[in-house]
């Protein structure tokens, strides 16, 4: 005899049996695809698809094995190819907005115009990227990059380092605020090799992927020297070995030659810029497997705003000063065969972002960059 309180068990366990069913139920995508890029080969191939099950690819081919039920989705006049990556990023930046956005906006404003951005790189097919040192929001971009991972949002894949670290008066420092007001001293400052420790440590407590540091001066900011390095040796020292205690990557905005060659002889995994690199250090670099991440668009950019009046007088000469030198610098990049990857640096706005700025460099590739793993 089946009870009220038995028939009633056997509808939660009929309901539970349905759920788990439902949801262990797989969803595939056919995707026919006119053209495929295969970057490892370095060819195209012509009427290729890809199977795509429960959001990840599982066979390539001229005909794969698809169920009945998979969702076409026909591309057949158009090119398939991997997500891009890009290893320089920045979301919370905008250089062409009058006021310093880290003083006016709140960490939840600075969020929400990162999360726009992020959305912005993702629908232009930039699947993974590289936060090196971002403004703002107290960790607000290891928010993001967990809220996407978790499937809150989407977005691409993050690699983040949340803090621009650099000493006192570089590029890191906001030089033109006066002497006689007094503000907070804030956390991407370091001086010292114990500070230096100490900064590592408290990122890799909230979340940090890789560490950033301001080896030298800027271009885009005030009265600090692009040709002068930041730190002592053995302040480099102290922000790669702690770094890589911790089993995390640390990386260098460098122009200068001299800041960029303390870092690289402190075991930094990464050069961000690297516009007046000789020839020696590309050369060190090769052999120590350092990559560079030239990031030559946005001093074109920042050359175009200056012709327009639209940046300052100091900023456009430090721009112009390392310009040219950056070409050569790329060009001794390849002939010396240092490892790069492909970065924006955009600090201009979102919407100014296309593919045709990101020129990829024949046989480099980021699967062997070292930076994404």
């Amino acid at each position: 005899m089946i009870t009220p309180k038995i028939s009633k068990a056997l509808a939660l366990l009929a309901c539970a049996v349905f759920s788990s069913s439902a949801l262990s139920a797989d969803n595939f995508q056919l995707i026919q695809c006119g053209t495929l890029l295969d970057v490892e080969n370095k060819r195209s191939l012509g009427n290729q698809q890809i199977l795509v099950k429960n959001d990840l690819i599982t066979e390539i081919g001229a005909a794969v094995n698809a169920p009945a039920r998979a969702e076409l989705i026909d591309l057949s006049d158009q090119v398939c190819m991997p997500g891009l990556m890009d290893m320089h990023v920045h979301i919370m930046f905008d250089a062409t907005k009058p006021a310093i956005r880290h003083f006016t906006d709140s960490a939840s404003e600075l969020t929400l115009f990162g999360l726009r951005n992020l959305w912005s790189l993702l629908d232009q097919g930039f699947t993974t990227i590289r936060i090196p040192g971002d403004g703002g929001g107290e960790y607000s971009t290891i928010a993001l990059r967990d809220a996407i991972n978790r499937g809150e949002f989407r977005g691409p894949r993050m690699l983040v380092a949340p803090t621009l670290h650099g000493p006192t008066g570089g590029h890191s420092d906001h030089n033109t605020i006066a002497a006689d007001i007094h503000m907070p001293v804030r956390k991407q400052i370091v001086n010292g090799v114990d500070e230096a420790r100490k900064a590592v440590r408290t990122e890799i407590k909230y979340g940090a992927d890789w560490i950033k540091v301001h080896s030298t001066g800027g271009v885009m900011s005030q009265l600090d020297d692009p040709t002068v390095a930041s730190y002592t040796q053995e302040e480099y020292d102290a922000f790669a070995s702690e770094a890589h205690r911790h089993k995390k990557k640390v990386t260098a905005h460098a122009h200068a030659d001299a800041g960029a060659l303390g870092a690289i002889k402190a075991g930094f995994d990464s050069i961000e810029h690297g516009t007046l690199l000789q020839p020696s250090t590309l050369k060190l670099m090769t052999k120590k497997g350092v990559v560079l991440v030239p990031t030559r668009y946005v001093l074109d950019w920042i050359l175009e705003r200056g012709q327009q009046g639209s940046i300052s007088a100091n900023n456009l000469a430090k721009a112009q000063l390392v310009a040219d030198a950056h070409v050569e610098a790329i060009k001794n990049a390849y002939k010396y065969k240092v490892k790069m990857a492909l970065g924006s640096d955009p600090i201009f706005p979102y919407h100014v972002i296309t593919v045709s700025m990101y020129p990829l460099p024949d046989a480099q590739t980021f699967k062997f960059s070292g930076l994404v793993t």
